[in-house]
């Protein structure tokens, strides 16, 4: 529902934001996974974080 939301709001750059989300997301928790050998809380926490910032960036180049 709530990536519906967005897409119907921000249109295109909706779309565009979650693509990216969703990217980061695997790419980021592959590399905790791998490095790490887990998922805590702290690295949760630091996976909202990143993609935060990676909804940022990306509304800020389109």
């Amino acid at each position: 529902a709530t990536a519906i939301a967005c897409v119907l709001l921000a249109g295109w750059s909706g779309v565009a934001v979650l693509l990216v989300c969703a990217v980061c997301f695997f790419w980021l928790r592959q590399l905790m996974m791998r490095r790490l050998g887990g998922c805590t809380g702290d690295t949760a926490g630091a996976l909202l974080e990143l993609l935060e910032l990676a909804v940022l960036l990306t509304l800020a180049l389109l």
